[in-house]
């Protein structure tokens, strides 16, 4: 089994120029994760998926991470040469086709992304609205008894959401967690939980803040690659805003501080 990083494939889409860090375990299940953050490694979600990757690790998973803001793909065209032409291949030549070969392969799939204006980044969107390509363009009824269409290939039976936001009210993420059970549901595939951190203004100001939640995050990724789901009790204390909304404020004074400073106020 691999770990693998992807950051920075190119048009050709070719693995080996990717930039990929590779390690071998023995196989349990397979996780991909796409971190959908504009900045990558840097911010506050690329900490959130470092924590839950050592968890998935020690559990001999196998973890592949697409950085996917240093990716090249493009908006779907809705061509649907997915469905009428090609089945199941996408007539766009970019780094998706690296994303698809993972989708194929993978038992659970992590969206990591911080909230943009009520949902997901526009860089995760794009990989969610390209991953149409596996479906056939026939109507069947679901299990829950929904017009949906049917699949060439499938994406990881298992969806996990994995978020953070800068404010620190929880009912932030309400309409992205709506979003990805959406998601997960027209892809039949089962969406296991939601990980939503609140306040990663504060947090970034006094990361020490975070570390019961990277903490719990490991334990998780550990539960992840032993048995594919989380308890319940682990959800609900990741769910717990690290910070109540007076700290919050104490801590984001440094960052407006910082702002008046940059703008010369």
């Amino acid at each position: 089994m691999m770990v693998l990083i992807i950051r920075g494939a190119r048009q050709k889409s070719n693995a080996l120029n990717a930039g990929i860090t590779v390690l071998r375990w023995r196989r349990k299940m397979k996780a991909l994760i796409l971190n959908g953050s504009a900045r990558g490694q840097k911010g506050v979600t690329g900490t959130l998926v470092e924590a839950i990757t050592r968890g998935l690790m020690e559990a001999k998973a196998g973890v592949q991470t697409f950085e996917i803001q240093s990716l090249t793909i493009s908006p779907c065209r809705a061509c649907l040469t997915c469905m009428h032409k090609t089945p199941g291949e996408c007539s766009i030549e970019d780094d998706m086709g690296l994303i698809y070969e993972a989708c194929k392969t993978s038992d659970l799939l992590i969206l990591a992304t911080p909230l943009y204006v009520d949902t997901m980044t526009a860089q995760l969107k794009t990989v969610m609205d390209r991953s149409i390509a596996c479906m056939q363009p026939f109507l069947v009824k679901d299990v829950a008894g929904r017009i949906r269409h049917p699949f060439t290939w499938r994406m990881p039976s298992s969806f996990l959401l994995l978020s953070t936001s800068g404010f620190p009210e929880q009912e932030n993420f309400l309409p992205l967690i709506a979003t990805f059970r959406a998601q997960a549901a027209n892809f039949s595939s089962q969406a296991i939980g939601e990980i939503c951190i609140s306040g990663s203004i504060a947090l970034q100001m006094e990361p020490e803040l975070l570390k019961r939640h990277l903490t719990l995050l490991e334990e998780a990724g550990r539960h992840l690659g032993a048995t594919g789901n989380i308890p319940e009790d682990i959800l609900q204390n990741l769910n717990t805003p690290p910070v109540g909304v007076d700290r919050y404020l104490q801590a984001t004074a440094k960052y407006e501080q910082w702002c008046r400073s940059k703008l010369n106020i």
